[in-house]
């Protein structure tokens, strides 16, 4: 007798509980059809009674569609006399059945017919609408089934098929992360990391999975129970990737249960999961040539050659003895705070470097909130740093969710912390991640390349040339407002360029903009008649004053300490070019245009920031820095040049072998006034040498191309405009096309 029970769509839970229920009914008429991509269960009732079914029987169902090989569908003993097995294609069409059973002598298992007619999906479950995930063709990136793009957010949830986490919780938890656009979860159904084996910790509401340890009595109401989780991720649009079981330790399922209790384990997951849009992760930190062994036979035993992968100490790659039994490649990069963040991505370059080419994610990393660490920042780092390093993804995890932590209990011998779940569930950095998910998804992010050379060290570039870039700069501290530098950036091409900022979604307009070439060099080669020189010989400072703290002159050095604001009295002038060598341990300023203490330009080089830039000084205020550039070398003493000329200024700073030079800038002070010196807080004192004055004169720049402002490029790169404030941000430039 046989019976065929769709599960489907919204209505998966309550079609399964009716199949568990009244699959067993004589006389139930057939139901002929499912819709695609739906999982029909086929309920099978043994004529014979065995002492171990799970051991002592085998049955498959080969599976002929419309089209195509046949498949070789694995059935499962649902405990008593019940046998099911599940079976979902995207074919529409005719789908006929022929089962086969070890014992050819039970006529309600071995050669039982059937058919099922596969109709047109309806439902919007995009598992449903594009299909199961697989490898997309690059072999980079996952997609569905249809060739739409896959984008992995996965959430940690080691332990949550225990009980611990109830029933009502896992809806709760599932929702929220629905909501935030998760769409993978690691989930391990068999043996626990870190608690040794057969513990009460791994069970779920119907006890634990196996009633021997080497896995040969199996426990139907436990995986029944599993069924219900597991088909609820589905149904609300969330992958399952099943690890099979932990691999080190007291809870290493190969020294448990041995090779063929893994494989007998295996088999049983197949046969439960295999139809549904799953991925397998083969084991939980595991490696070596038995654990191969596993990963071969399921991929020999799924008909459906769901994508597989196993989860590593450190790399799956190398945690196996052939590669051609998995299809990604995961990464374990290490937990702690800063430091780990910092050392997941070169692990991660690495891999997506190996050849042949296969998806590499981090599975792993730093859990946010785990022992008190790796917060916020550093989930938006890792996140930010593998999607624009080539991963097709990220695996998150939270204190207190993975180990379905509630109080009382954290489910762990070896406590990390006592974070419940339902308070690491909303720990921000889960929110942050899906906000840089869902940026991502508005662009072609599937086509995306790692490009380093777009950005400095530090950050992260990637993108489609003469498209689309993204760079993401990474939190560099506090009062740190530069920009990121782009370099490469085509010629007279226009972008729409805007920041993004990581933790909250919000966008900073910046425009359109376009590379207008290297800046022009105002006062280049300079020769105009000095105005006044000092080399700071001798004791004569009659023409200087001090506005600010005093300055003493030493063997041919202005000595000045914070506060300083020392002017020539004699000279006055508006279109003026000022230089001054000094030392690169503390600010130097060159001031002109000076008119009192509140009013005046200042061209400086800071060695807190390592930038130039100027500053329109007026009362009430310095304004915003302008003409910003980064100088991330200099040598221990340079030359500073600044000048004026009517509505703009400029200034250059070179110690010989390297020369940085600011853009030209609008200023509103146009009025003559004095030229001096100035340090403002930052170094201890500054010692200058040989300062000039002269006249300046030099064209405005030229008008930028309509509609867009110039980025200037210095040695191949553009300094992208300050940041708004102080912290991580991406940098999104896209084409702008005519």
């Amino acid at each position: 007798m046989i019976d065929h029970t769709p599960l489907l769509g919204s209505a998966l839970l309550s079609a399964l509980l009716l199949a568990l229920t009244v699959g067993a009914q004589a006389g139930r008429p057939n139901l002929a059809s499912v819709e695609a991509n739906h999982v029909a269960e086929f309920t099978l009732v043994s004529t014979k009674a065995y002492a171990n079914p799970f051991v002592d029987v085998s049955l498959d169902a080969v599976v002929t569609p419309p089209s195509g090989s046949p498949l070789r569908i694995p059935a499962f003993w649902d405990g008593g006399d019940k046998w099911r097995f599940r079976y979902s294609s995207p074919q529409i069409g005719s789908h006929s059945f022929r089962t086969e059973c070890s014992d050819h002598t039970n006529p309600g298992l071995h050669g039982v017919e059937g058919n099922l007619d596969v109709i047109p999906n309806t439902d919007a479950n995009p598992l449903y609408t594009h299909g199961p995930v697989r490898l997309a063709p690059d072999h980079r990136h996952f997609a569905y089934a249809d060739g739409t793009p896959f984008f992995w957010l996965a959430d940690t949830w080691w332990k949550c098929l225990c009980k611990r986490m109830t029933w009502e919780g896992f809806q709760e938890l599932t929702a929220d992360r629905k909501a935030k656009g998760f769409t993978v979860v690691q989930i391990v159904c068999g043996p626990y990391p870190d608690e040794g084996p057969f513990e009460p910790r791994w069970e779920n509401e119907a006890g634990k999975p196996y009633e021997t340890h080497d896995f040969s009595r199996v426990n139907p109401a436990y995986f029944d129970f599993a069924d219900r989780r597991l088909l609820h991720l589905v149904a609300q649009g969330i992958v399952p990737a099943i690890v099979g079981g932990w691999g080190r330790g007291d809870c290493d399922g190969m020294a448990l249960a041995g090779v063929e209790g893994m494989k007998r384990h295996w088999r049983n997951l197949i046969a439960r999961y295999a139809a549904y849009p799953t991925v397998w992760i083969i084991g939980g930190e595991s490696k070596g040539s038995l654990w191969t062994e596993v990963a071969a036979y399921v991929r020999k035993t799924d008909p459906y050659h769901r994508p597989a992968t196993i989860h590593p100490d450190h790399s799956g790659r190398d945690s196996v003895t052939d590669e051609s039994v998995i299809d990604f490649d995961m990464l374990q990069t290490g937990h702690g705070d800063w430091p780990a963040a910092f050392g997941a991505i070169p692990q991660l370059k690495a891999a997506y470097d190996r050849k042949p080419p296969m998806p590499a994610l981090i599975g792993e990393y730093c859990y946010e909130g785990h022992m008190q660490n790796a917060w916020q920042d550093v989930q938006r780092y890792v996140f930010w740093g593998s999607m624009l390093s080539g991963a097709p993804g990220l695996t998150y995890g939270a204190a207190g969710v993975w180990n379905a932590s509630v109080e009382g209990d954290p489910g762990l011998a070896n406590v990390y912390d006592y974070t419940p779940w339902s308070e690491g569930m909303h720990y921000p950095g889960s929110t942050q991640l899906g906000l840089g998910k869902r940026l991502l998804e508005t662009f072609p992010w599937q086509r995306f390349e790692p490009h380093p050379e777009w950005t400095e060290p530090g950050s992260f570039a990637a993108g489609i040339p003469g498209e689309v870039r993204f760079v993401y700069m990474a939190k560099r501290g506090v009062y740190n407002w530069t920009g990121p530098l782009v370099k490469g950036l085509e010629r007279d091409v226009s972008y729409h360029a805007f920041y993004f900022d990581p933790a909250a979604g919000r966008r900073f307009d910046l425009g359109k903009i376009v590379n207008a070439g290297p800046p022009i060099k105002p006062f280049e080669g300079h020769s105009q008649p000095l105005l006044f020189e000092d080399r700071f010989e001798g004791t004569d400072a009659s023409a200087w004053h001090d506005y600010g703290t005093s300055t003493q002159r030493t063997a041919g050095r202005l000595v000045a300490h914070k506060g300083m604001l020392s002017m020539v009295e004699g000279i006055t002038a508006a279109d003026a070019m000022a230089s001054v060598e000094g030392s690169s341990d503390a600010e130097v300023g060159v001031v002109l245009r000076f008119h009192d203490p509140d009013h005046y330009l200042v061209a400086l080089y800071t060695p807190l920031f390592k930038q130039i830039y100027l500053h329109d000084v007026k009362p009430g205020g310095f304004g915003p820095p302008l003409g910003v550039v980064a100088v991330p070398e200099i040598g221990p003493r340079f030359k500073l040049t600044a000048a004026a000329c009517g509505g703009y200024a400029a200034l250059v700073l070179t110690d010989g072998p390297r020369t940085y030079f600011t853009p030209l800038v609008k200023v509103s002070n146009v009025e003559a006034g004095k030229t001096g010196l100035w340090m403002y807080q930052i170094g201890d004192k500054q010692e200058y040498g040989d300062f000039e004055v002269s006249r300046a004169h030099f064209a405005p720049p030229p008008a930028p191309a309509p509609g867009a402002t110039p980025w200037l490029e210095h040695d191949g790169a553009c300094q992208a405009p300050n940041v708004p404030s102080p912290q991580d941000w991406v940098l999104v430039l896209e084409r702008v096309h005519p």
